[in-house]
C-alpha cells in the first residue's frame, strides 16, 4: 500500500500506512500562515474573536498509530492561552474571558484523538477531538480538508454549544442583548514537520 504523510487540526502532521500497526513519533510547527478564530452571533451584531498564532511558537510532539484508514493519536494536544484570543475591543474581550471563566480556567485544550480517512473522498477526513473547555471536556467529530503544498494545511469548522461546557451565553442592557449559545471554531493551519 502507499505510504503517505497526513497532518491534522487542528492540527497534526502524522504517516500514514494501510498495511502496519506502528507507533510513530513526530513534531510539528503551526506556522504563522495559520488561523484560528471562534465565531458567534448575537441578536444585535455578530463577534469573532481571533487568536495570535504567534502564541504557539514552541513544537508540538505526537504520538500516533495507523490502521487501515484509521490513526489514533496519543498525547496529541495544542494548548490555546485564553489571552490569546482577541475580540476586537476591551468590553467585549472582557465578556469573552468572562464566558470561558479565564480567571480560573486559562487554558483552552484540544486534543486529537484518531482520524478516519475517507478513501473514495480525495483530500477530506473525520477527526474526533476532545475540547476541555472551562474545566469541562467533551469530544466531538468534526469533517476537516487538508492539503498539500509546500507544507501541510488542514482546514475546518467546529461547532459546538456552549451549554456542552456548562457555560451560559451573556446578556447585556438588561437582556436587551442576547449572545447566541451556539459558536464555531474556524481553522486553517499551515503545517510543518519539526526536525
Amino acid at each position: 500500500m502507499k505510504r503517505f504523510s497526513f497532518i491534522l487540526s487542528f492540527l497534526l502532521m502524522v504517516s500514514f500506512s494501510s498495511t502496519k500497526v506502528l507507533k510513530h513519533r513526530k513534531s510539528i510547527l503551526i506556522t504563522p500562515k495559520s488561523t484560528l478564530y471562534i465565531t458567534g452571533i448575537s441578536n444585535v451584531t455578530d463577534f469573532k474573536c481571533i487568536y495570535n498564532i504567534k502564541n504557539i511558537d514552541a513544537p508540538i510532539p505526537i504520538l500516533y498509530e495507523s490502521v487501515n484508514d484509521v490513526i489514533k493519536f496519543e498525547k496529541s494536544t495544542l494548548i490555546l492561552e485564553n489571552n490569546g484570543f482577541d475580540c476586537g475591543g476591551k468590553g467585549i474581550n472582557r465578556d469573552f474571558h468572562g464566558l470561558l471563566k479565564s480567571d480560573i480556567y486559562p487554558k483552552i485544550k484540544l486534543k486529537l484523538k484518531e482520524i478516519k480517512l475517507y478513501p473514495n473522498k480525495k483530500n477530506t477526513a473525520d477527526a474526533l477531538l476532545e475540547i476541555e473547555l472551562a474545566g469541562k471536556s467533551k469530544s466531538y467529530h468534526m469533517k476537516i480538508a487538508y492539503d498539500k503544498d509546500q507544507n501541510w494545511i488542514i482546514k475546518g469548522d467546529l461547532k459546538l454549544n456552549i451549554k456542552d461546557f456548562n457555560l451560559e451565553a451573556p446578556k447585556k442592557i438588561l437582556g436587551l442583548i442576547v449572545v447566541s449559545e451556539n459558536i464555531v471554531i474556524n481553522f486553517k493551519l499551515v503545517l510543518q514537520e519539526y526536525e
